[in-house]
């Protein structure tokens, strides 16, 4: 069997795969999305093929001898994106990096190279073309194979002559030029004759075989119309035939010697890692060879495969003694995992992992090293690195254990380098930053350690990671485990009246439909709504009439059925979520709910509850307030105290943008949406009346979240030139407010990212995307992240000086919850006045802004009763 050449149509194959994925840049903002694709595609084919020489083939210009011969062909295509543009020289470098041999020729396009090669390449090798062009079918023969990408980049088809005769009955290869001669090429604006369409060309080839032949032999053709069409188009058929055919006498280098596959050169690991494409070089290694050793992504030596680690087990006493007095010696940093079991209030350890000196040792339930362990890990001055540390604390509380000298949690770390991403497990932070892991152990953790903390300190976030979000894990630990107290009685009948609330509502609605239907069946209500009672058509989808919130929203109005509806369904979400949901997750042992806290899911930086999430219950509602009342003090305990930042988000805005006109508002103790609505409205501040107040308002928080005149007018049901008006006269007056917006855009769009006043970044590929939704969508969220991140880095702070303050002060009285820029104590009636001042000390003292920070406290003998 021959040995195998594969000739790849680089161009074509990268132009799929830009169209094909979603976008993906660097963090300096090099957009690489088509190249990865591309090297993806590439890995697995010369896996599959396994090819001894390879060639990839360019475009080199748009000018050829095709645009000599007929000025227009391609002349209908737009312009290359620029995002896609500027990838090609980038792909060209990161092959020749690899040693892989790159082709391109003035006046000649990459089908014209590969022709040359499969028509002119040495008998002793097979070809196989790559590409998703299918001009390329016409070079088939008994040694030339076409793998033609369908869709996208993964779904290929092989075709071999067999394969080209199966789906081109009655064709040969050579005859598609001959086709496309007739019929033309709209793709390349190839004109073939006017109004001979495919069928036509098929039959008319099939029975002449040739162009020249269907022209020699027109008066035989029947049909008047097409022996016109044939007679007064014979020049553009013959050019079309003469466009369509691939010129095979290109002047290349024929020496197969020049195309063998070698190892990469040094050049490629370091260009991999600067594109940020994680363990493709390894991938690429196990085929083509290239330096020793394995790296990470940051370009840090991290050794060979560590898959053959010793495991040690430490099952005595005796060698868990030995074995701690050892460790306790060491003066770097220790790596050490743990596995967690069990519910509140007992949750334990059910296995740990230590790496020290090359080796992993392990203690698992049962083990008598156990109590070594636990004094190890209560000495402060032995440095450990972990990972979800905050379980771990939570463990050892629970355990009447102690846990200190912990100062690396990579799950943390990770999260802060990259925000966004969907997991920052160990496994998940080891293959993305490991080209050797180990599926996420003790080793990985430690190999990770130098990586992720140069990383911090190089992206200036070593200081938000080991002031704020490191300790505040501990506090979270201790938050979680504290729980709320629920009513338990109170729960039980406001579910049942809210209950009774939903049937009402089903019951009123079957009388506004007049007729019985399935409230909870989409399919039911489209039919009702949009066929029988005629409501117009918002939205459809695939399996009907779209009825989700939006379609009803913008129907409300037009029929009382609607916000019959739309009450209902916000009902039984809150009675399924927080009334009926609440029930299960009351812990029997200690009668409390116990939510768990996100430290590392939004990209902003703020905390996210689960299980429940207490950051939803609607605040201003009534629904909201009695949801609310059923949380209350725990036994001991006398009080809830609420300490709630007044307009925090505002204030940012003010400090950041050092807008003349909202400094004044709060540096002068002003309702601020007030001095808006006089400043927008042009009217005296004691004129301003609620109307304009409450719209002000709207504008004012619309502002920090990047709102438009359409969801201005929208929110306030008012019209679209009207809400523009007020945006138009806010940017008029706040004009630090405009400045700070245009400046901040401009700055995400040359560095890739925005942060807050305390270096969280958040990091936003879109920003120069060629879709306009995306890139306004990544505009909007430029402007809002540092206001929107800042805040949640000063309530973060907060609960730290909080938390201190309560320590210093011996009170019994804690932390429960954090709900956005609001915290939830539990307070002893002793205490109640110390803690409130405490509280608002703290959370005043949290940053320093150019205008105060205010915290309004108040308690009450349920949450409602705190707002």
């Amino acid at each position: 069997m021959a040995d195998k050449f594969l000739v790849i149509d680089g161009s074509s194959l990268i132009h799929r795969a830009f169209f094909a994925l979603p976008p993906l840049m660097t963090k300096q903002g090099v957009h690489t999305g088509a190249v990865y694709g591309f090297c993806n595609m590439l890995v697995k084919l010369l896996g599959d093929v396994k090819p001894k020489w390879l060639a990839v083939a360019f475009d080199k210009s748009r000018k050829t001898f095709r645009t000599e011969m007929f000025a227009d062909y391609k002349g209908q295509r737009k312009p290359t994106p620029s995002e896609l543009s500027e990838q090609f020289p980038l792909a060209r470098r990161l092959l020749e990096a690899m040693n892989i041999t790159v082709l391109e020729t003035d006046g000649y396009e990459a089908d014209d190279i590969i022709g040359t090669f499969a028509v002119h390449a040495p008998q002793n090798a097979e070809i196989i073309i790559v590409t998703g062009d299918k001009d390329e079918l016409q070079l088939l023969d008994d040694r030339v194979k076409v793998y033609f990408t369908k869709r996208g980049i993964s779904d290929i088809k092989a075709y071999d002559v067999a394969a080209f005769a199966a789906d081109y009955e009655g064709l040969s290869p050579k005859q598609l030029i001959d086709l496309k001669g007739l019929m033309g090429d709209s793709s390349d604006n190839i004109p073939g004759v006017p109004g001979v369409g495919p069928k036509t060309a098929l039959k008319l080839i099939c029975e002449y075989g040739t162009v020249e032949k269907v022209l020699e032999n027109i008066a035989q053709i029947s049909g008047k119309s097409l022996k016109e069409k044939l007679e007064n188009n014979k020049d553009a058929a013959l050019l079309s035939k003469k466009l369509a055919t691939i010129f095979t006498e290109v002047p290349v280098d024929l020496d197969l010697d020049k195309y063998e596959l070698k190892a990469m050169s040094d050049e490629a690991r370091p260009l991999m890692q600067e594109l940020e494409f994680r363990n493709l070089h390894e991938r690429f290694q196990t085929i083509l060879g290239g330096s020793d050793g394995t790296f990470d992504l940051f370009g840090e030596s991290i050794g060979q495969e560590n898959a053959n680690i010793e495991i040690a087990l430490l099952e005595t006493a005796e060698q868990g003694k030995e074995f701690f007095a050892l460790l306790q010696q060491k003066q770097e940093k220790v790596a050490f995992t743990a596995v967690c079991g069990g519910e509140l209030p007992k949750i334990h350890f059910t296995a740990v992992e230590i790496f020290n000196d090359g080796k992993i040792y392990k203690l698992q339930e049962g083990s008598g090293a156990w109590n070594f362990f636990y004094e190890w890990l209560s000495d402060y001055k032995q440095l450990k690195v972990t990972c979800d540390s905050k379980e771990i604390y939570k463990a050892c509380m629970c355990l009447n254990k102690k846990a200190d000298g912990i100062v690396d949690d990579i799950d943390i770390a990770a999260y802060l380098i990259e925000p966004g991403r969907s997991s920052y497990s160990l496994k998940a932070v080891a293959e993305r930053y490991l080209a050797a892991n180990n599926g996420g152990n003790a080793a990985d953790l430690q190999a990770l350690l130098p990586l992720i903390e140069q990383k911090l300190r190089d992206y200036e976030l070593y200081k938000l990671y080991t002031e704020m979000e490191l300790p505040l894990a501990y506090l979270l630990a201790k938050m979680e485990l504290a729980g709320i107290k629920p009513d338990v009685k109170l729960l039980e009948s406001i579910t049942k009246e809210m209950a009774v609330q939903i049937t009402a509502l089903e019951i009123l609605a079957e009388e506004q439909a007049g007729e019985k239907f399935n409230l909870k069946s989409p399919k039911q209500l489209g039919v009702l709504l949009f066929e029988k009672l005629g409501l117009p058509i918002i939205k459809k989808t695939k399996t009907g009439y779209s009825t989700d919130v939006s379609v009803l929203e913008q129907l409300e109005g037009s029929h009382p059925l609607i916000t019959t509806i739309l009450e209902h369904r916000k009902l039984t979400k809150l009675h399924s979520t927080y009334l009926e949901g609440l029930r299960p997750l009351i812990n029997p042992a200690t009668e409390r709910i116990h939510t768990h806290f996100q430290q590392t899911v939004t990209a902003t930086g703020r905390l996210s509850s689960t299980d429940p999430n207490l950051q939803n219950i609607p605040v201003r509602t009534e629904i909201g307030k009695r949801i609310r009342e059923i949380f209350i003090p725990g036994t001991g305990y006398d009080w809830l105290m609420s300490c709630d930042y007044s307009q925090v988000e505002l204030r940012v805005l003010a400090h950041m943008a050092q807008d003349k006109l909202l400094l004044e508002s709060f540096l002068n103790g002003q309702d601020v949406h007030a001095r808006t609505a006089a400043e927008v409205f042009g009217v005296p501040l004691e004129q301003v009346d609620s109307m304009m107040r409450t719209r002000a308002k709207a504008v004012n928080f619309g502002i920090v979240y990047g709102i438009s005149d359409f969801g201005l007018a929208k929110q306030l049901d008012i019209s679209r030139g009207e809400a523009a008006e007020y945006i138009k006269n806010y940017f008029a007056r706040y004009t630090g407010v405009k400045k700070y917006m245009d400046d901040t855009v401009n700055h995400a769009r040359e560095q890739g990212y925005v942060a807050t006043m305390f270096g969280r970044r958040r990091y936003l590929p879109d920003i120069r995307h060629s879709n306009f939704n995306l890139r306004s969508f990544a505009e909007r969220t430029a402007i809002n992240t540092p206001i929107q991140g800042t805040a949640a880095d000063i309530i973060k702070i907060a609960m730290l000086k909080v938390e201190q303050a309560l320590s210093d002060a011996k009170v019994k009285s804690r932390i429960l919850l954090q709900v956005h820029d609001e915290l939830v104590l539990e307070v002893m009636e002793t205490e109640k006045e110390l803690v409130a001042q405490l509280v608002k000390k703290a959370m005043e003292s949290a940053a320093s802004l150019s205008v105060p920070l205010t915290a309004d406290v108040a308690w009450g003998k349920n949450w409602a009763q705190t707002k």
